[in-house]
Formats: C-alpha cells, structure tokens, sequence
C-alpha cells in the first residue's frame, strides 16, 4: 500500500521543509501531494524549485494539485481564481441569467491556457503527476452562450453538462500524458460524488481515483469510512483503475482524536491501493498530538518503502519568464 501526505506548507525556510518531509518519509511515505495556486510558481520559483528538490533528495515523489484553478477545483487556500476574476465572460450562468462563481470548463479559451498550465509544470519540473481534488461536478447547468452553442437542445443541457464534464476531465489528464507519459493522474471526490465513478473510469488517462473521507467534517457517523471506502474501492478495481483513500486527520477536537485509529482502522479494512492524510493540518485540537497519532498509524501499514531509498533525483529545469510565456500562462503575468 502506498502512502501519500498532503505538504500545504511553505516552501521557504530549507531546513524547516527538509526537517518536515524527513519526518514524512521517515512514517512510511513516498510521496507528497503540493497544492500550487494560481501565479505562486510566477513569484516564487526558486523557492518551489528549492522545495521539489529536498523532497527528491529525501525520497519523497511530488505529485501537483491544481488549487481552485477556474474556481473548479478544491485547494487549501480560500482565494478566487485570476482566470476567472479576469475573465468574467467565461463564467457560468443558470437559465436566469445569473453568473456564478467558476469558469465554464466548455470554453476553449479557459481549456488551452489550463492546458499550457498543466504543460508548462510537467515538462519544466521534476513532477511524478498531478492531482485534481473536488472537481465541481454539474450541481449548475450552464445556459452560457458556449454551452447553449453546443447543445442547442435546452431539454437535453442538463445531461451535456454532465458528459462535457467527463470530456474536460478526459482532455486535461490526456494533456498530462502528452506532456510525460510516466506522470501518474489522479482525481479525488468526495462521497457524495462517488455516482460520478462509473463515467470517470471511462477516461482512459486517469489512472487513480479517491475519495476524501471526511466523515467529521461532512457530519456522519465514523463507520461511514468504511462504506463510503468499500463503495470507492469495489467500483474502482472492477475497471482496472488504482483507489485512494484519504484519512481525516484535522478539525479534530478532544473526543474526535479518540475516533482517529477507529477511522483508520475502516480504511485499511477496505485494502485501497494508496492511503492519503495530511501534515499538520487545520484546526486540530492538539495538533502535535494528531501528527504523532498519524505517525504511528502509518508505522502499521506493511509496505515495501519500511527501508530508506533514495528515490532516482529527476530533472528541475529553472523557468524562464518567456518559457512560461510562450506555452500559453501568459494570463497571470499581469497584476
């Protein structure tokens, strides 16, 4: 079983972040998921350049998440979109007209810089893949005029949507694979959206699909851990593709640490593929205290990387400005 760790942390203080992804990789880990937001890797690329490099050396691969990119996607910080904010035609709109909060992923504007985004990163650093969390599945159907253009049908938009869904999705992992063939392409869902599986399993370009099971922060019981897991993972491995669980180890208080090992426990009775949590994440009680609990839960799990290896160092090529320019992000250059 594979072990991945969300690192959501600056990448600025060397010693600091070499000390953090020790510690991960000394628990069982070989990997980290990076969340990445709009115009960061533009200010700070040495520093993000710097960061992949120590986790390369530790033994760590770095797997890309696309934080809120067109407002589409989940990311650990609450800020909007720059695509979305400057260019406000491309937003959403219901049947009263009304605009909504995210780009529509049907235009193609919107598709070919996301595209060069996603380009640029897997071919100027040293990624193993990207990761798409929360994809905000059609709880809207679009009336934009792009949507309207291609399904002039008014009764059958609300079923485009949700295929043109599953084709954005089926262009944006096909765009990884053409930028590295070896990049790993995994999409995370939340339970309520686990209807969504059967259509995602169709992309023959996705390899890994999880569920976040934030029982806690969704309000259920605990046990729904190991439902919500063995509805992911069953469906999953009928269609050949890998599974991922992710455990909730933050927004704990007191009496929610005690229901930790239980939540583990659930997980791993589900036998996933790869298990996911986080480093010291948000508003925990005692966050010492769940890191520590996490640790030691990981430490349970048999796996092939209980022995230190150092993991093959991959290329970094440092970004030039123009590079960047020239493969389609030049949307973010402006303040």
């Amino acid at each position: 079983m594979d072990i991945t760790v969300a690192y959501f942390h600056p990448l600025f203080h060397e010693e600091t972040v070499r000390r953090d992804f020790e510690q991960i990789r000394a628990s069982g880990a070989n990997s980290i998921v990076y969340a990445l937001h709009e115009q960061e890797e533009q200010r700070w690329p040495r520093d993000f350049e710097r960061g992949l490099r120590i986790a390369q050396e530790v033994g760590l691969k770095v797997y890309l998440s696309l934080g809120r990119f067109g407002n589409l996607f989940a990311g650990p910080v609450f800020m909007p979109s720059w695509y979305t904010f400057r260019h406000p035609e491309s937003l959403v709109k219901d049947r009263h007209g009304r605009s909504h909060d995210m780009t529509c992923f049907n235009h193609e504007s919107f598709r070919s810089w996301l595209f060069g985004e996603i380009e640029y990163y897997l071919s100027n650093y040293g990624l193993s893949g990207i990761i798409i969390e929360e994809p905000r599945l059609p709880d809207i159907t679009c009336f934009c005029s792009v949507c309207r253009a291609l399904c002039p049908d008014i009764t059958d938009l609300q079923h485009f949507r949700r295929r043109s869904m599953i084709d954005f999705l089926n262009e944006l992992f096909a765009c990884a694979k053409r930028a590295n063939q070896q990049a790993k392409t995994t999409i995370i869902l939340l339970p309520q959206d686990l209807n969504m599986i059967e259509e995602l399993a169709t992309i023959p370009a996705l390899d890994t699909i999880g569920c976040h099971l934030f029982w806690q922060l969704l309000g259920e019981d605990v046990s729904m851990v190991e439902t919500w897991g063995h509805e992911l993972v069953d469906m999953v491995k009928q269609h050949g593709k890998r599974s991922q669980l992710w455990l909730q180890n933050f927004n704990l208080d007191e009496p929610d640490e005690q229901l930790l090992e239980t939540a583990f426990s659930g997980l791993l009775r589900v036998e996933p593929d790869e298990l996911a949590c986080y480093y010291f994440w948000r508003n925990n009680a005692n966050p010492e205290h769940v890191w520590q609990q996490t640790r030691g839960l990981l430490r349970r799990i048999p796996r092939r990387q209980l022995f230190w290896q150092t993991a093959p160092r991959l290329p970094i090529t440092q970004p030039l400005v123009d590079e960047h320019a020239c493969s389609g992000s030049t949307e973010n250059k402006d303040n």
